[in-house]
C-alpha cells in the first residue's frame, strides 16, 4: 500500500499501519483518505509510466473532482509509485 509525506510517526510505524492493520481489511472495503491527491498523483504515474492503468487513473481523475469513497484496499494494495518491474 501507498502513503504521500506523513507528518507524525515513524516509518516503520506507517510501514505497520499500512501494510499490516490496513492490508488485513477485506478487498472489497472502501477507502476514504484525508486528503485528495488522485489527480496529483496520475499525473506523476503518468509522466512516469504511460501503462493503460495509469491512463485509466487519470481519466478517473479527469472526471470526478472528488474520489473519497471510490477505491477500495483492493486497488490501494497496486502501487504505481513500486513498479519497478512492472510490464505492462
Amino acid at each position: 500500500m501507498r502513503c504521500g509525506r506523513f507528518f507524525e510517526g515513524t516509518a516503520a510505524e506507517m510501514h505497520t499501519a499500512l501494510n499490516k492493520t490496513l492490508a488485513a481489511l477485506p478487498d472489497e472495503t472502501r477507502v476514504y483518505p484525508g486528503h485528495e491527491y488522485t489527480a496529483a498523483n496520475a499525473k506523476f504515474a503518468m509522466s512516469v509510466l504511460q501503462s493503460d492503468p495509469i491512463k485509466k487513473l487519470q481519466a478517473f481523475a479527469e472526471s470526478n473532482k472528488e474520489t473519497q469513497g471510490k477505491f477500495t484496499i483492493g486497488d490501494e494494495k497496486v502501487s504505481y509509485f513500486l513498479a519497478i518491474n512492472y510490464q505492462g
